[in-house]
């Protein structure tokens, strides 16, 4: 695999060798409000956007920031907030922001079909999850 990133950034410049074409085919991937990796025909590409662009998740590559919809043009207050990922309930928890040391750290987004998970602190499945994220009744796990 290494050999192959070694490769694939000889032949085009760029690449992030942490997703794997292959298994998820193209479309994009490791996508936060910044930068993106772009799958096409097996070969990742790193996208990062311009200053004053972020990520647009309705046309899937960087635009100018005020034609992006939450939550990448939404700053957190991260001051009293512990070390976290907290879920972006404005995005019906398809992305998740980071604080830590009372900095905000951006947002990032799950994978399609993905909403996050605090208490794991990752991408699951909406039937793994409790609401207001997920489908598991909080209530009945309480009970």
């Amino acid at each position: 695999m290494i050999f192959q990133c070694f490769l694939i950034f000889l032949l085009h410049g760029v690449v992030d060798c942490a997703v794997n074409c292959n298994v998820h085919g193209d479309g994009n991937y490791e996508i936060s409000c910044y930068e993106y990796t772009t799958c096409v025909n097996g070969v990742p590409t790193v996208h990062t956007c311009l200053d004053g662009q972020m990520y647009n998740p309705n046309t899937q590559q960087c635009d100018h920031s005020w034609n992006v919809p939450p939550p990448c043009n939404i700053v957190v207050d991260c001051t009293n907030k512990p070390d976290f990922k907290f879920a972006d309930l404005e995005t019906s928890c398809r992305s998740y922001y980071t604080c830590h040391n009372g900095y905000f750290y951006g947002h990032n987004f799950c994978s399609p079909g993905l909403v996050f998970d605090e208490s794991m602190q990752i991408c699951n499945w909406p039937f793994n999850v409790v609401t207001p994220c997920g489908t598991i009744d909080n209530n009945y796990l309480v009970g």
